[in-house]
């Protein structure tokens, strides 16, 4: 089951949380209730129309979407009353109702182009996209969709971008075309992973999981939909929540773990229960129903199955099967009247013989043709059924075709990224070979750690160490972008180091770094009629002179801390990097010169530890949070830090992705 992207309505308000608010829900309804301006209170109810629609609860939704519109309308507030109507259609969407949805969408985009709001036509263009791409008309929905693109692309509207690209990549994946799907999930993963918007990333490892099912390849399957359902449960989605499980439930089933996968698809189906997705329940129910056939419990794999087809019935046949009830119950009735007006009859008047066998006759024959409406009605469901089966056949045997074009498309597309990651693998050599091991660093200093965690296989950030006569020298930098690029980058900073101390015998670490700022821009053949080229790189370089107990520090963006009787003392570096001066004035750094003491603890580090996201609530670890690690830690020796660090980091991260590459550098003088 691939997952539908949609474009969330941001509503730019300012809302004062009072110290007596319980929630973010009790916050907007006290701003939807309060005098504040007419704007604020629509922007406060289509809020909670998006909260509620999160939920499941369209009733709650159409109530405030409602209260919204009004408000909207006594203003003439024409940007609140587009959102509105784009929250009516999300709603008839989610109920099956299309025909009233795309009214309402070109409603909507009508009112967008007369007010020029190219936010609400990008999102209207989208949602008709949407609507096509439910009713399989996929060149309609293409077409529309590549509009959205464009205006989005064109206005930087990347959460627009997000969405169009996952949901053109599900077109592409449903026609068969999975080497384009796959390539617009990524882009689209790309984008969420920018946004740092976790949902959207989730959203995109469905996608990805499902691309990898129909590969066959279970395992990696499972880790997609593990990831995103995760995160769904984490933001209390449930109607994608309950994709996830019934796929997950489903492999499970295949690896014979089969108490698990009957938990799971347990749960999706009381999940389904509760949001009314009547689909989504009978699948929960087939997948109890192949669960138990497995393990031999065939009387409860038969329940189940009856269980599944009565919600599958209900969902293609449900009318048919409420005018068959109506049409019964009616006949039952009026059989029953006309039974004990004859026996009453017979009692009561004997004499009237010829009166009673018209009236047995009249029932007898309003009888008989309400049975034959009845089976008619019975036989007209059976051959809908039976043309609904035929056409299931017809798609099972397409897909099987598909299979083996997919099947040699993914053999195609392994055997490259084998080729790619063999020549990654080949450059860290070549960037592990520049970089000195690690326990080379006790030449320079009594003790020390290097903690290095590429975000890929090879990284943009890179430390650098060199013994000079009696100086000892040091830098932790951070390249410009990550991955191969980066790793390029931190080859070129990494040698211009060397050259400038070992052969030009530059000590003074800002002259240090006015060289390799100079040796760069030549390196890179940068040029002041290319503005937009700005390769560089942020660094905290150190020299430490052990006679006279002096520190020297220069540094482009990344501070020294220096830790001294439990207190932090923080020397600041120059706000520019080192390269990216393309057309402009080459700046001088600035050179620190600092008095050291016995048990001084020295750090640099880049902006990868204080930058991840995670803990509970997924947000960035921070600097402050850093600086107390390092007080509770100083005293240890570095290995004890690099482990405590390492440790922290795992814990922190969960199994939230690493967004760029980590180094941080411990020294004590």
């Amino acid at each position: 089951m691939r997952l539908k992207r949609f474009i969330p309505i941001i509503v730019f308000t300012i809302i004062c949380f009072s110290a007596n608010a319980q929630s973010p829900v009790d916050s907007l309804l006290h701003v939807a209730n309060s005098k504040s301006s007419d704007t604020i209170r629509v922007n406060a109810y289509l809020e909670l129309c998006s909260h509620y629609y999160g939920k499941g609860d369209y009733q709650k939704v159409l109530e405030y979407v409602d209260l919204g519109q009004k408000l909207s309308e006594s203003i003439d507030y024409k940007r609140g009353i587009m959102k509105a109507i784009f929250q009516r259609v999300k709603v008839l969407i989610s109920k099956g109702e299309s025909d009233a949805a795309m009214k309402l969408c070109l409603q909507g985009l009508a009112i967008a182009e007369k007010a020029k709001n190219v936010r609400m036509q990008t999102i209207y263009y989208f949602q008709i996209g949407q609507i096509f791409e439910h009713q399989r008309n996929y060149k309609n929905a293409l077409n529309y969709y590549e509009k959205a693109f464009q205006l989005a692309k064109k206005n930087n509207y990347e959460e627009m971008i997000d969405a169009v690209v996952s949901n053109m990549g599900n077109i592409f994946s449903e026609q068969g075309d999975h080497s384009k799907a796959i390539n617009y999930y990524y882009q689209s993963l790309a984008v969420a992973m920018r946004k740092k918007d976790s949902v959207s990333m989730a959203d995109s490892y469905v996608n990805i999981g499902n691309e990898y099912f129909f590969q066959d390849n279970k395992k990696e399957a499972m880790n997609w939909y593990s990831k995103a359902a995760a995160i769904y449960e984490r933001n209390e989605i449930k109607s994608q929540l309950v994709v996830c499980d019934l796929n997950i439930a489903s492999i499970l089933m295949e690896e014979k773990q089969y108490e698990k996968s009957l938990n799971l698809s347990e749960k999706a189906i009381r999940i389904s229960k509760e949001l009314k997705q009547r689909s989504y329940v009978a699948e929960g129910y087939l997948n109890l129903a192949n669960t138990y056939s497995r393990i031999g419990n065939y009387k409860q794999a038969y329940v189940s199955l009856q269980q599944s087809k009565n919600y599958y019935d209900s969902v293609y046949n449900e009318d048919m099967i409420a005018q068959t009830t109506e049409l019964q119950t009616k006949y039952e009735t009026d059989k029953k009247e006309k039974e004990n007006q004859i026996l009453k009859q017979q009692n009561e008047l004997q004499d009237l013989n010829i009166t009673r066998q018209k009236i047995i006759s009249y029932s007898v024959s309003f009888g008989l043709m309400l049975m034959l409406i009845l089976a008619f009605l019975i036989f007209r469901g059976y051959k809908q059924k039976q043309k609904a089966n035929e056409l299931l056949g017809l798609q099972n045997w397409e897909i099987r075709a598909q299979k083996s074009i997919i099947e040699e498309k993914s053999r195609i597309v392994e055997e490259k990224n084998k080729d790619i990651t063999d020549s990654i693998r080949y450059a860290k050599r070549l960037q592990s070979a520049i970089l000195k091991p690690e326990e080379n660093l006790s030449g320079c200093f009594d003790d020390g750690f290097i903690l290095f965690r590429p975000k890929d296989i090879v990284s943009g950030d890179f430390y650098w160490f060199e013994k000079f006569g009696k100086l000892s020298m040091i830098a932790a930098s951070d390249c410009t972008g990550h991955g191969v690029p980066g790793a390029f980058m931190s080859i070129i900073g990494c040698n211009l180091l060397t050259q400038a101390v070992n052969e030009y015998a530059i000590t003074k670490p800002s002259a240090i770094l006015n060289s390799v700022n100079k040796g760069l821009s030549k390196v890179l053949q940068q040029k002041k009629d290319e503005p937009s080229v700005k390769d560089g790189m942020d660094i905290a370089l150190c020299v430490f002179d052990p006679e006279r107990m002096i520190l020297e520090y220069a540094g482009a963006y990344n501070p020294l801390w220096l830790v001294r009787d439990g207190n932090i003392i923080e020397f600041k570096a120059d706000k520019f990097p080192v390269g990216a001066f393309v057309g402009e004035e080459v700046k001088q750094f600035s050179n620190h010169e600092i008095s050291v003491v016995k048990g001084d603890v020295i750090y640099l580090f880049s902006d990868g530890y204080a930058d991840q996201f995670g803990g509970k609530d997924g947000k960035k670890f921070k600097y402050k949070s850093l600086q107390q690690l390092f007080l509770k830690n100083y005293l240890k020796s570095g290995q004890v830090q690099k482990n405590i660090l390492n440790e922290t980091f795992d814990k922190w991260i969960g199994e939230l992705e690493q967004v760029d590459d980590v180094l941080v550098i411990g020294v004590k003088i």
